[in-house]
């Protein structure tokens, strides 16, 4: 099993917050077709219990790792009221409390449940996975969960812009993770980091408002707070040296040794580093494409840039996937014809499950199909579309390669892991349209339903090349709509 550790934690990493995403996506169903969006934070606290209900199912049929929720109380508890430094700390930047009745109960409920789940994925499952599974040190196993716990706050500033008060959460995250870790370690009981996560979280609700780094968030604290507790948590460990040595696989049944074993039930072995090499390739084109284009004025130059940028991405994900693309088109080719007639009532039927997606969703909430509209009347804009509009010819390679294959199709033949890996990677697909709706979720879920429907033509053709076309087929008309709509705004200038 050591040799799985980087899949165990980039897998930690990434399945976080796609699982916030998708439980997000959820909550915010469901409030809108009940009718609860007065309810203050609600929206937020079933997000995080959606969250923890998909992992403790994850541990529950495919980990299977044992978390230790409660064991006898001793003095070990008094290590917890170092949290109180927290408080103490954070009450000097600049507090606004909100002390009603109702602000406090929600205050209370949104910290017990935030902590819940984030003290059961990064202090339940990381600590004990990495002691029992891997029979790593008392240290490391702290250090491990702490550094985990600290990246997956990186998010945050995509809710705040603030890169600052980011790396000051994510100091303040990795030491008290550290800490707590320790605090897991000698208690043996989840029950103490809870409470203590869940006081510090509802005090920050009360005093700030939110929990998001946009408020209450200093980066000197977050360097006191990262010092402190990484030494609390090193004397923690020092001071008990008499904790029991873990080995590997302790605890751990075959059935549970064979279910975290990925290259079972298949001859070709799935790759997590590749696949987050793949997941990379998305993410710095929405990141360099915005970053390189920003000292321009000129629309031009700024498409054009997008447009290197993601060639670029082509480029690597062939490269990286080139075996791949080579043996499949080897099959291909042989039934070309038959394939593109396949892949042309493919794309009808997802021009069909869009609408009618769209349509459902309707019925809870309010979305609109486009994120804005074109002046057709002008030359101008009409080019600048169809020459963005060549990203389009682009993404059906890149995307089908991370997408589909990456992130899901390597994991085929996994049992339920499979089933899992199809429902992340399709709402990675649509929540990497990020752009195209201005960050509204609710328009990307249409998308997350067509990454399903394509990952399934995946799945039954067992040929990426057939993904690639339908989905080149599905762009191009794109295209080809930029194309007519620049000729008829040529036409009408002309005219």
């Amino acid at each position: 099993m050591r040799k799985h550790l980087s899949v165990f934690l980039l897998g930690l990493f990434v399945l976080v917050p796609i699982v916030l995403s998708f439980a997000s996506v959820v909550s915010h169903i469901v409030f809108h077709y009940s009718s609860l969006g007065y309810v203050t934070n609600g929206e937020a606290a079933i997000t995080e219990i959606i969250a923890f209900g998909v992992f403790w199912a994850l541990n529950r049929f495919y980990l299977k790792t044992r978390v230790s929720w409660w064991a006898k109380i001793d003095r070990n508890w008094l290590w917890g009221l170092a949290l109180l430094i927290v408080l103490v700390g954070d009450a000097t930047l600049n507090p606004q409390f909100t002390l009603t009745v109702g602000a406090i109960v929600w205050a209370l409920v949104l910290g017990v449940v935030v902590a819940i789940f984030e003290e059961y994925v990064f202090r339940g499952l990381l600590v004990t996975t990495l002691r029992a599974h891997f029979g790593m040190s008392e240290f490391w196993t702290a250090l491990w969960s702490g550094i985990v716990f600290g990246l997956a706050h990186t998010v945050n500033v995509l809710q705040s812009g603030n890169l600052l008060d980011t790396i000051a959460q994510i100091m303040q995250a990795v030491g008290l993770g550290f800490f707590l870790a320790a605090l897991y370690l000698i208690s043996n009981n989840l029950w103490l980091p809870i409470i203590g996560h869940a006081i510090i979280d509802s005090f920050d609700q009360l005093a700030f408002g939110t929990l998001s780094n946009a408020a209450g968030t200093s980066l000197l604290t977050g360097i006191i707070y990262a010092i402190v507790f990484l030494g609390l948590g090193v004397l923690i460990i020092k001071t008990h040296a008499d904790l029991p040595k873990a080995t590997p696989h302790q605890h751990v049944t075959q059935r549970s040794r064979e279910k975290m074993d990925f290259n079972r039930k298949t001859n070709e072995s799935a790759s997590m580093k590749m696949a987050f090499y793949a997941i990379l390739i998305p993410i710095a084109e929405l990141i360099f494409g915005t970053l390189l284009s920003i000292p321009f004025h000129s629309k031009l130059v700024k498409v054009i840039i997008v447009d290197v940028v993601f060639f670029l991405g082509f480029l690597a994900a062939i490269w990286l996937f080139k075996d791949v693309l080579k043996r499949d088109w080897q099959t291909f080719k042989l039934h070309f014809w038959r394939g593109f007639f396949l892949d042309i009532g493919a794309v009808v039927i997802t021009y069909l499950l869009l609408p009618a997606v769209r349509m459902g969703l309707n019925l809870f909430i309010h979305t609109s199909s486009a994120a804005g509209g074109l002046d057709v009347l002008s030359v101008q804009t009409a080019g600048l579309a169809l020459v963005a509009s060549l990203t389009t010819l682009m993404a059906p390679f890149t995307e089908e390669i991370v997408f589909r294959h990456a992130w899901f199709y390597q994991w085929r033949n996994r049992g339920i892991v499979t089933w899992l890996m199809l429902i992340l990677s399709s709402i990675l697909f649509g929540l990497f349209h990020w752009n195209n709706f201005n960050g509204d979720v609710t328009q990307m879920i249409p998308y997350m339903v067509v990454g399903a429907w394509f990952g399934l033509i995946y799945y039954w053709s067992k040929n990426i090349w057939q993904n690639i076309l339908t989905h080149f087929l599905f762009d191009f008309l794109q295209v080809l709509a930029a194309l007519f709509v620049l000729v008829m705004t040529l036409l009408h200038a002309a005219g």
